[in-house]
């Protein structure tokens, strides 16, 4: 059921590798490996709810400091999502995608397509998908990211949205659907740097991603659109482009490419927080 008034996404300050956001009615620190610069507004940082501490080890636990619900609801981008603080400092929304949400809302408009979302996590662009009349398949190896998608699609009013949602690991889904004959018209991908199929099998993006497309090529006809973005050190938005245009044969002029980025509260500043390539302009 659609929700009513939900309180909106807010990023507060980011400085000194740290940011502050207001996640509706609560404020969070986590970290933002690209903000090389100070902190600009010191009374932003004071009176944080939660604090998000990195384990050198990998993932890292939160300092809380009020005591927050364990889940609530946040506005941005014209989506809803529901918010979960989790170890390794996610919270179920990536800000940096709003760009590319109403990109994708366009490209589904007109005759009715079915649209291909890999490593889909909560769902953000599968939703902006379905909202531009998309059919839309949902992949993430993660049962608790797509369980965590599904009540995202509740919450936004999209429960009749045909979305499918599939826990599976990426390259095994699209070898499946080969065999099947699918085809899509859009593609959408966001991969990790590095993670685990539901089985324990390893990705990392520098040895699979172009395996990985090539597979994804044999099953867009025709192609309508392509969305590739990742938050990969080295994966700039012009070596994101190359990817493309080397796999799909996709001309530069014809593709858009660059850094994803969300603006801070009242400033003229924005936070670099990964990249993408996307064909067409």
């Amino acid at each position: 059921m659609e929700s009513g008034h939900i309180e909106p996404y807010c990023l507060l300050d980011a400085g000194e590798e740290k940011k502050v956001e207001l996640l509706g009615s609560y404020r969070v620190i986590r970290q933002a490996a690209q903000a090389h610069w100070p902190k600009t507004i010191a009374e932003q940082w004071k009176g944080a709810d939660a604090t998000h501490q990195r384990s050198k080890r990998g993932g890292g636990h939160w300092d809380f400091h009020t005591k927050l619900p364990a889940a609530w609801p946040v506005s941005w981008g014209g989506l809803n999502f529901l918010v979960k603080l989790t170890d390794f400092g996610h919270i179920g929304l990536f800000p940096e995608q709003n760009e590319n949400w109403q990109w994708i809302d366009r490209q589904c408009q007109g005759e009715p397509i079915h649209v291909l979302n890999l490593f889909g996590y909560t769902g953000g662009s599968s939703m902006a998908a379905a909202k531009g009349g998309a059919q839309v398949t949902h992949v993430d190896a993660s049962k608790g990211v797509v369980g965590w998608g599904r009540e995202n699609q509740k919450l936004n009013g999209l429960d009749d949205a045909p979305i499918r949602w599939i826990i599976d690991d990426c390259t095994k889904y699209l070898q499946r659907e080969i065999r099947r004959g699918s085809t899509y018209q859009g593609l959408i991908l966001d991969p990790p740097s590095f993670g685990r199929g539901p089985n324990g099998q390893a990705w990392k993006i520098e040895d699979a991603l172009l395996d990985l497309l090539l597979l994804a090529k044999e099953l867009l006809n025709p192609l309508r659109f392509i969305l590739l973005s990742c938050h990969t050190p080295g994966y700039t938005g012009l070596c994101l482009a190359n990817i493309l245009n080397s796999v799909f044969k996709l001309p530069f002029s014809q593709m858009d490419q660059g850094e994803m980025v969300v603006p801070l509260h009242q400033s003229e500043r924005v936070l670099p927080s990964g990249n993408y390539a996307r064909w067409p302009k």
